[in-house]
């Protein structure tokens, strides 16, 4: 059984990569082929724990992972994750990876394949709002499939800005960062605008002005009580795509526009619909996809990080 840590999940794949195991989930989702029951969801007060399994023809995945956002106040990390890889022929353990890199990088490529499908291949402005963990490997992700001259972000945190400030430059020395006194701002000055909080509470103003010829990519809002959208944005697009349609149950950013009446539920439809031409885009000004993130995306990315992993010990 090999143990894979933070490090190895980081280094053994390459951003294409992550790319392209996410394209073949999203894909793959759509097909019904893969056991991939709903996650179990334990909620204490504002924290969340997570059971994430997922199987296909050769792989079985778990992913526990808990989500405790008052940690940001002691100096660690929200996501906290452990996956367990097992071969679905024989039930073997083959590995035990530590989950928060996973699924930092595998929510990052999800969200890079919603730029590739919904944005201007030659965008140049990226704003990202939550400078986390999840923020700088969205930015990351964002300013590899995109030619980004310009990043503008905006946190309520310090020490967030300060050590996104110190990562994004260990990347991208020729990249401009500017941080942003308000959302707004952010907006003003994006192309792509990533949001990526552990708000309850939209962090934009309720303003349709501000929703314009942007494309925008939700990674928060994971309980149904959560969003990070107000009801003026809605009203500035005519397409929801998500990652997985199972997130009509799960995120306030889904639930509360649909039930509201603010977008009906013939407008959400999955990315992988529109990567396999199922589904047109509109010519709206106004984008949103929204990831919630699902086990099969733990599967690929897994699968990914293992046999990689196996090809350098060969």
């Amino acid at each position: 059984m090999k143990f894979i840590d933070s490090a190895a999940v980081e280094n053994t794949a390459s951003v294409t990569d992550w790319i392209d195991a996410m394209e073949q989930a999203m894909v793959k989702s759509l097909t019904g082929e893969l056991i991939l029951p709903g996650r179990l969801h334990l909620d204490r007060g504002d924290d969340t724990f997570l059971l994430m399994p997922c199987i296909d023809d050769s792989y079985w995945v778990t992913k526990l992972v808990s989500f405790c956002p008052g940690n940001s106040s002691l100096g660690h990390p929200s996501i906290y994750g452990t996956v367990v890889l097992n071969s679905s022929a024989t039930g073997e353990p083959l590995a035990l990876i530590e989950g928060a890199s996973l699924t930092a990088n595998r929510t990052a490529a999800v969200t890079a394949l919603g730029i590739k499908y919904l944005t201007d291949m030659n965008a140049e402005r990226l704003g990202i709002i939550g400078t986390g963990t999840q923020g700088i490997h969205q930015a990351i992700f964002a300013c590899t499939i995109r030619p980004v001259k310009k990043v503008t972000i905006s946190d309520r945190s310090v020490t967030a800005i300060e050590k996104f400030e110190q990562e994004f430059k260990r990347h991208f020395q020729d990249i401009t960062l500017t941080v942003a006194d308000d959302t707004w701002k952010v907006c003003n000055e994006s192309d792509i605008v990533i949001t990526a909080t552990n708000s309850k509470d939209p962090v934009f103003p309720e303003n349709p002005g501000i929703f314009r010829d942007q494309t925008f990519i939700g990674t928060g809002s994971y309980k149904p009580d959560c969003r990070e959208y107000p009801d003026a944005f809605y009203k500035c697009i005519r397409q929801i795509f998500t990652d997985t349609l199972h997130g009509l149950k799960e995120s306030g950013d889904l639930i509360h526009p649909v039930k509201k009446g603010l977008i009906s539920r013939e407008h959400v439809h999955s990315l992988g619909s529109l990567i396999k031409k199922d589904v047109i885009l509109s010519h709206a000004p106004v984008r949103f996809f929204k990831t919630v993130g699902s086990a099969i995306f733990d599967l690929f990315a897994a699968r990914l990080i293992y046999e990689k992993s196996l090809q350098r010990t060969d």
